[in-house]
């Protein structure tokens, strides 16, 4: 474990980061809204970014959310990236995610398209979120063959890029897989007061004193706010209960000390009951989706590892 990573872990864990995830749903929303307010893209600047590096940066509509669409020359690319960004599906992006989705369409070749999904702090149910997703996928196949998409998510979003296809799969399979998932520390929110759910729940509380990043409380209190009153498929709530018939190659990527880790071997068993392809990568001490992080090493070296799984 590089001495960087050490060093900021102690920091994290100085300054108390797992508290914020203490807060009750009232709380927890008013957190996000206050998070949501502030000013993390600005288009003008981020277009005038795309001319100084001579790219392009187009903005679209999908149901009313803002799609990006970053690409190296003003025709489409023959691939393309769907990136989808973390925050427990009710904080914003910020920008840690477009720097590396520039960094993904500058170093792989291919475009990359960032969706604002629907946020659930904005009184938007899960079910909105995936339906948003979906289409925008869709979307893509009528300009990219679905063999040439890649779909890479981290923390929330990582669930979604399991989720659209396990969407498709309940849909009755209208539209072709993928070339590959990328899933960076997918969960899971299961109804803790079923007894089938004991088990997980146990050992996800058992990786709670070497996560530095989240608490376990925050599963019971995000399953209400994105749940709320609506009857859900339960695999929009928890991915590993899904059906991952034909999925293609699916990468995860945790870190050893993060509490979602316990849904690694889940996921597992669901990608070899439908005979999915799937590798699951971990590295071993490290925190929730420190693939997305540079400044130490093992983030840096996992990112470029992703980068390079994306090129392909």
């Amino acid at each position: 474990m590089s001495l960087t990573y050490k060093i900021a872990s102690i920091i994290v864990r100085f300054v108390g980061v797992k508290k914020m995830f203490l807060k009750n749903k009232d709380e927890m929303l008013k957190y996000a809204k206050r998070e949501n307010a502030k000013a993390v893209f600005d288009l003008d600047k981020a277009k005038k970014r795309a001319e100084k590096k001579n790219y392009f940066l187009f903005d679209r509509d999908v149901m009313g959310y803002r799609l990006l669409s970053y690409q190296k020359n003003k025709k489409p690319a023959e691939g393309v990236v769907f990136y989808l960004f973390g925050g427990g599906m009710i904080t914003q992006p910020d920008k840690l995610d477009f720097s590396l989705a520039e960094r993904i369409m500058e170093q792989t070749g291919k475009d990359l398209w960032f969706l604002f999904y629907p946020l659930c702090s904005e009184d938007v149910k899960l079910d909105k979120t995936y339906e948003v997703c979906f289409e925008t996928y869709r979307l893509m196949t009528e300009t990219y063959k679905a063999e040439n998409i890649s779909v890479l998510g981290f923390s929330s979003g990582a669930s979604l890029a399991l989720g659209i296809f396990l969407y498709n799969n309940a849909l009755g399979r209208p539209i072709s897989m993928p070339g590959k998932i990328i899933s960076v520390s997918p969960g899971g929110l299961p109804d803790i007061s079923l007894e089938e759910n004991n088990e997980v729940w146990e050992k996800v509380k058992a990786l709670n004193h070497k996560d530095i990043i989240i608490e376990p409380t925050y599963f019971k209190t995000a399953r209400e706010i994105v749940k709320g009153d609506e009857d859900l498929p339960e695999y929009m709530l928890d991915g590993t209960k899904g059906d991952f018939s034909d999925f293609p190659k699916t990468y995860f990527y945790y870190g050893g000390n993060e509490c979602l880790y316990a849904f690694a071997e889940y996921f597992k068993k669901a990608m070899e009951k439908y005979k999915a392809p799937y590798k699951i990568i971990v590295g071993e001490g490290m925190c929730h989706c420190y693939p997305l992080l540079r400044f130490f090493r093992e983030g840096r070296e996992a990112q470029d590892e992703i980068i390079e799984l994306l090129k392909s």
